[in-house]
């Protein structure tokens, strides 16, 4: 059922009130010969996040975006006469795709299409688990070491990655100049759900200012992380409507910017969002979760719980822990070599 005259009201009133972004360039705090410095630790705790610059192997990379390039030309439906060409910059702006079908509510798929596509927005979760997307990202040694440094030696095999999103560029004749769109109610701040611990985004090209750069708010995952009965399984309390509401109106959200190869290391409970976009480019990025190697349920018990995602390699905990004064007890955060 679409959203009501007044529901549509109060949707735009509360994105009114959103803090507007700034653009974040992550400060060098790497040291020779580690992998992850003490610097980078205590950056991390306090606001949620590390970018780690130019991290990922090029020339997997270059391998990676080929393919990706294919894929979406071959896959993504678009309407007559509207092709997308990877050589033709022009055909990126407002992109016309076909009207996408509804999501599966049942089987494999549930509840997610194994390609999203809606107005600037593309999610090929299809190709999570293709092998030259796995190799870039989740088995990259550097990443796993990334990983292991913050969160734990013990880690969940990844078995998948969320798949490749990307945000295409768009133009408003309301607002030919993009100002009206800098403005924090084009963000859409959340949090995911299941079991979220650590999340990685790696850009696949390179990410200017306001061409939709990975937007996080500062801090946030300190504030949500007391609004919830478990560590990492999804399990808000009443509290935490009210928390998020205080943080995207409160809290200065970051854009971050960066080269290709770059990766972005967030903890699960940050309030994020697709980043501002008035640019031409289109903002490639890979996305995969991080967990503790604990027992998990199934998927028959996800879809009983109502938190059944398949394209995620993050699942819940059978026997998570409460929540208590120290988020930090059971993750490693120490430097690596």
């Amino acid at each position: 059922m679409p959203p009501t005259d007044d529901q549509i009201r109060r949707i735009k009133e509360q994105r009114a009130r959103q803090k507007f972004s700034v653009v974040f360039d992550m400060p060098d705090l790497a040291e020779p010969g580690k992998l992850v410095s003490e610097a980078e630790v205590e950056f991390f705790k306090e606001n949620g996040f590390l970018v780690k610059t130019n991290m990922l192997d090029p020339d997997k990379l270059t391998l990676a975006f080929d393919r990706v390039w294919e894929h979406l030309v071959a896959a993504v439906p678009v309407r007559e006469g509207c092709a997308i060409s990877r050589d033709d910059v022009a055909s990126w702006v407002n992109p016309q795709w076909e009207t996408m079908p509804p999501h599966p509510a049942d089987g494999p798929y549930l509840g997610r299409q194994p390609i999203e596509y809606f107005g600037r927005t593309v999610k090929m979760h299809d190709i999570g688990g293709a092998q030259y997307l796995m190799d870039l990202l989740p088995n990259d040694p550097g990443v796993v070491g990334v990983a292991r440094a913050l969160l734990g030696e013990d880690l969940r095999k990844s078995l998948v990655t969320r798949g490749v999103y990307a945000i295409f560029p768009t133009t408003n004749d309301a607002d030919p100049t993009g100002q009206n769109r800098l403005r924090g109610g084009s963000l859409g701040p959340h949090l995911d759900q299941v079991c979220q611990q650590l999340n990685v985004c790696a850009y696949l090209d390179d990410v200017t200012p306001r061409n939709g750069g990975f937007t996080v708010y500062p801090g946030s995952h300190r504030m949500t992380f007391e609004t919830h009965e478990y560590e990492a399984n999804w399990s808000p309390r009443e509290s935490f409507a009210g928390v998020l509401r205080d943080i995207v109106e409160n809290v200065e959200p970051y854009e971050l910017v960066a080269e290709k190869g770059s990766v972005i290391f967030w903890h699960g409970r940050m309030v994020h969002s697709p980043g501002v976009h008035i640019g031409r480019d289109i903002r490639w990025a890979l996305i995969t979760d991080f967990t503790e190697n604990l027992e998990i349920l199934n998927d028959a018990e996800h879809k009983e719980v109502g938190q059944y995602e398949w394209f995620k390699n993050a699942k819940l905990f059978r026997e998570d822990r409460p929540v208590t004064d120290d988020m930090w007890r059971h993750w490693r955060l120490q430097a690596s070599t």
